[in-house]
């Protein structure tokens, strides 16, 4: 968790976990997490051992019983093929767990100090070659870091890598002071200068918000330090930038394009430095690929980017993208192309690029190239937002969101949103203006956790959309993690030229009241069209000595055993056209999205060439190669479509043949009014599915499925469950895999596999034979299961 298509472009540097066995949460054991880092290129797991425990603080039995214990748990992990990637964090957060320095500090760092290197001598008897990391406290506290290196220094146990948290919004501005204290104590204790890792940092109102995280990035990146966002919400969701197992939002795309920014780093001088909430930015300069690129954000308005010292000759193209918030919760489309610009350097590769009408929540990404001379212009759509606070409320309330001031809070459009819509007459309308009549993709950004605290669980929650006082739409928006944790739905409306009036009501004279309650962020509008989509070929992964190629000639060359990699969003499940342009014969491929480890050959082509594709939403990743005799030059990827489940064929719950304890179970809420429930937890306790398959070959499976297991209540995290499931096709297991929490037993999310079948009949068995034994076991019952689809990977 989350999937592999997800993490594969992101070449994680290094990511907490707790112990393997470890009791604080049911999710993210090392070796689940050293697994992940070594299949995805990533780097190393930093092991809160105290992760071991289950409470939160942790219980303090004393340090003999905690050198008992790691003496339990390390052998464990060090046994592990991937060990050479564990660091070892022995205490967490000591300034106030265990060790709280209050008004005795001299007692309780001599405590600490002592206890250290009774856990560093330890360690080093077990696991030698493991490094160990730490101090690990909550923030910097320059005296005591101080102490801690003079004493490290002379007792001999000096950590391998400095950690520290910083979680204040105050970090943006008091970071680069503390890393530069720190290096001094070095020099001042004669110490070899150490990697540090920020093995915390951010809150709720950062992550998910590519102009919140820039920011923090470049800070981090000013002094090549390792930072790993903190784990403030659930299992699965990457710190709040995967909202499902495969599915993206804006902060997962502001990730994937800082980890493709490649060669060397560049110097950044931003407006202000070491400030809460402005603009910074990171750059790079590739001479290998003849590319810079300039990430950059967290500010407002217009501002001039200067460049100087670009050497990619006297004519160069900027392309601009925008990386747009789309919520915590809300799939998010690949960065969109806002300007285009031909660049003339001077002899001393001075250019300026010019933008206007920032959104500081959004990330801005500027691909520099050689060029032609001249640039294509970017049309770009009309589109208009409206904020629910300025919209015209009756019976809610206008709440403050995450901010510098609210950080534990989520982010929400303008910094607020409106909720308690929940009496009868709770309404709020807004008044929008567009250019002309037609069709429009309306999208609402909104939170839901209605009923997670009554008797019949949380559920998807509804409201009355009308539209210039016409008949009312019933909107259903899913469940979301946290009230604050914002979601989007997408629905289409009629609108006249110029003003109307888009209502969302909790009831309607005609329709009635709606079930649940939502809160309110934004509405934006868009005209309605068929998406389509072009992913340059030199702004794509590569494997292999590839050749790059600019101006009117752009693209990469591949030969052999090379390839272009497309990390593909599809907005939807369903069919895509996908066209490559390219030069010469080459072969698709479609890499599996849960670590099949295998490749599925798609079709060959000859120039530019079309498919039709099966996609699940969020991302896929399509390869193209050579044919393996001669070069193919790639130019780019274009795909167009919307989904939807035409060419899908569809099996309902009461068409599955249920064994052992699955049974049907009534819910309002599923496709057909019933679920598949009881599966697995046993031998026997099957649910199989029977498929006609017109031609042999691979096929994309669709599980629509719900799981709200969880393992109780934490101070912060919601610890959901993730339930396994073992899929068999035609009599040979397939794969097990895990099926995050969907929020409530009501709500059904999409599971893509990729199985092989035979021409003819197939069947398809899901169970999970063993028996439940601990909470976060792969073992026990599978998620509930609402319909499948399946369709061909190529039509």
């Amino acid at each position: 968790m989350p999937g592999d298509n997800l993490l594969d472009p992101l070449h994680v540097a290094s990511m907490a976990a707790k112990p393997t066995g470890g009791t604080q949460h049911p999710n993210g054991d090392a070796d689940d997490v050293l697994a992940a880092l070594a299949e995805h290129d990533g780097g190393d797991a930093f092991v809160n051992l105290q992760d071991w425990y289950p409470d939160w603080p942790y219980q303090n039995d004393g340090i003999d019983a905690y050198l008992a214990e790691i003496e339990e748990m390390v052998p464990i992990m060090e046994a592990s093929e991937h060990a050479d990637r564990l660091v070892y964090v022995p205490f967490n957060e000591p300034d106030w767990i265990w060790y709280h320095r209050g008004a005795d500090y001299e007692g309780a760092t001599a405590r600490f100090f002592r206890d250290w290197d009774l856990a560093y001598e330890r360690l080093r008897e077990i696991a030698p070659d493991t490094p160990i990391a730490g101090p690990n406290e909550s923030h910097y506290d320059a005296r005591f870091m101080r102490d801690f290196m003079a004493h490290v220094a002379e007792a001999g146990t000096v950590p391998d890598v400095i950690t520290w948290h910083e979680l204040s919004p105050d970090s943006l501005r008091h970071y680069a002071g503390n890393e530069a204290h720190y290096r001094a104590l070095e020099a001042e204790f004669g110490v070899e200068p150490r990697p540090i890792n920020i093995n915390e940092y951010g809150n709720n109102r950062d992550f998910g918000m590519p102009g919140q995280m820039v920011q923090w990035a470049a800070m981090f990146e000013d002094t090549d330090a390792l930072a790993d966002m903190a784990y403030w919400t659930a299992a699965g969701g990457f710190s709040g930038n995967a909202p499902q197992t495969n599915v993206p939002n804006g902060g997962w795309w502001f990730l994937k394009t800082y980890s493709q920014m490649t060669g060397q780093t560049a110097l950044v001088t931003p407006p202000q430095d070491n400030t809460v909430d402005t603009l910074q930015g990171i750059a790079t300069f590739d001479a290998a690929k003849d590319q810079a690129q300039i990430l950059l954000g967290g500010g407002s308005g217009d501002t001039t980017v200067d460049v100087t010292g670009l050497d990619l000759g006297r004519k160069v193209t900027a392309t601009v993208h925008e990386i747009a918030w789309t919520g915590n919760e809300g799939s998010s489309p690949a960065p969109q192309v806002i300007d285009r610009v031909a660049l003339r350097p001077d002899r001393n590769g001075a250019a300026s690029v010019d933008l206007s009408d920032l959104d500081p929540m959004s990330a801005y990404w500027i691909t520099l190239t050689p060029g032609t001379g001249r640039a294509d212009s970017v049309d770009l759509p009309w589109t208009g937002t409206w904020e629910a606070e300025d919209a015209a409320i009756t019976a809610g309330t206008v709440y403050n969101e995450g901010s510098a001031t609210n950080a534990f809070a989520f982010p929400a459009s303008g910094g607020k949103s409106v909720g308690s819509l929940n009496r009868a007459d709770s309404r709020v309308a807004f008044t929008v203006d567009v250019p002309e009549a037609g069709t429009y993709d309306l999208t609402v950004t909104y939170g839901n956790t209605y009923g997670r605290n009554l008797a019949e669980g949380a559920s998807p929650t509804e409201q009355f959309l009308t539209v210039n006082g016409g008949p009312a739409a019933t909107v259903t928006y899913p469940s979301t993690m946290q009230w604050g944790s914002r979601g989007q739905v997408i629905l289409q409306v009629e609108l006249e030229a110029g003003e109307n009036i888009l209502a969302l009501a909790k009831s309607d004279p005609e329709a009635g009241t709606a079930y649940g309650e939502a809160g309110l962020d934004k509405i934006d509008l868009t005209p309605a069209t068929v998406d389509a989509h072009t992913y340059p070929a030199v702004l794509a992964r590569t494997e292999g000595d590839v050749d790059y190629r600019y101006g009117r000639h752009e693209g990469v060359v591949v030969r052999g055993d090379e390839q272009v990699v497309f990390d593909v969003y599809a907005p939807a499940d369903g069919y895509y056209e996908v066209a490559v342009d390219a030069d010469g014969k080459g072969d698709l491929t479609l890499v599996g999205p849960h670590g099949e480890n295998a490749a599925f050959d798609l079709a060959a082509f000859d120039g530019t060439a079309g498919q039709t594709l099966a996609l699940h939403e969020g991302i896929n990743r399509i390869a193209v190669a050579a044919d393996g005799r001669r070069s193919l030059h790639v130019h780019g990827l274009t795909v167009t479509g919307d989904g939807g489940d035409d060419g899908f064929t569809q099996i309902a719950a009461d068409d599955v043949e249920l064994a052992g304890t699955a049974r049907l179970t009534d819910n309002e809420w599923a496709t057909g009014g019933r679920t598949v429930t009881g599966v697995g937890g046993g031998e026997g306790n099957t649910a199989t599915l029977t498929v006609e398959a017109e031609e042999a070959g691979p096929h994309l499976l669709l599980v629509h499925y719900a799981n709200d297991e969880r393992s109780g209540n934490h101070d912060y995290n919601i610890d959901i469950i993730s339930r396994y499931a073992q899929f068999t096709v035609n009599g040979d297991a397939v794969r097990t895999v895990p099926m995050r929490g969907t929020w409530s037993w009501n709500d059904f999310w999409s599971y893509p596999l990729i199985v092989e079948l035979e021409a003819g009949a197939n069947t398809i068995e899901i169970g999970n034979p063993g028996l439940h034994t601990e909470i976060g076991d792969r073992q026990g019952r599978t998620a509930d299961f609402d319909h499948f689809e399946i369709a061909p990977l190529l039509n």
